[in-house]
C-alpha cells in the first residue's frame, strides 16, 4: 500500500552539531542515533556520523501541520526526538524532547565530555600512590 507523500509544511529537519572543549572544537566521527519520543517511537530511527566539521547531515522529520500553529486550539505545534551521540573516548550523550516544527532547520549542539582515564575495572579509579619507606639509619 502507498501512501500519498507528506506535504513540505508537515516535514521539519534536524541537524546535530557535535563539539568538545565547550563548543570549541568540532568532533568527526561520531555516532549520532535518532529516536523518537514516545514509547511506541524509542526505537533507533536513524544512525549517522558527523563530517569533519563535527555536523551530521540535514534530517527530514515528520512534523504536525503548519497549520496547527497558526490557530490557538491546544495542539502541538511541533514534533518531539531524542538523540544519543557517542564517540569512544568521550562520556555518551542523550539529549531528550528536542522540538522540531515545520519548515524549519533545528540545530542541536550537542557538547561532549572527554571520559575520565581508566584505571582497574572503573572509570575514574587511580592507582594506589606507593610511598617508599624511608631509608634506615643503620646504612
Amino acid at each position: 500500500m502507498n501512501q500519498a507523500p507528506q506535504s513540505t509544511d508537515s516535514i521539519g529537519y534536524l541537524q546535530v552539531k557535535v563539539t568538545t572543549a565547550r563548543g570549541a572544537i568540532p568532533l568527526a566521527d561520531a555516532t549520532v542515533i535518532l529516536r523518537g519520543n514516545t514509547p511506541e517511537t524509542s526505537g533507533v530511527m536513524l544512525s549517522l556520523r558527523t563530517d569533519r566539521d563535527g555536523k551530521t547531515e540535514r534530517i527530514s522529520l515528520p512534523t504536525p501541520p503548519i497549520s496547527e500553529s497558526e490557530t490557538p486550539n491546544g495542539a502541538t505545534p511541533f514534533a518531539v526526538y531524542n538523540v544519543d551521540v557517542s564517540k569512544e573516548g568521550y562520556l555518551p550523550l542523550s539529549i531528550e524532547n528536542i522540538p522540531i516544527f515545520p519548515s524549519i532547520l533545528s540545530i542541536q549542539p550537542a557538547v561532549m565530555l572527554p571520559a575520565p582515564p581508566m584505571f582497574g575495572d572503573f572509570i575514574g579509579e587511580f592507582p594506589s600512590t606507593v610511598v617508599p619507606e624511608p631509608p634506615s639509619a643503620d646504612l
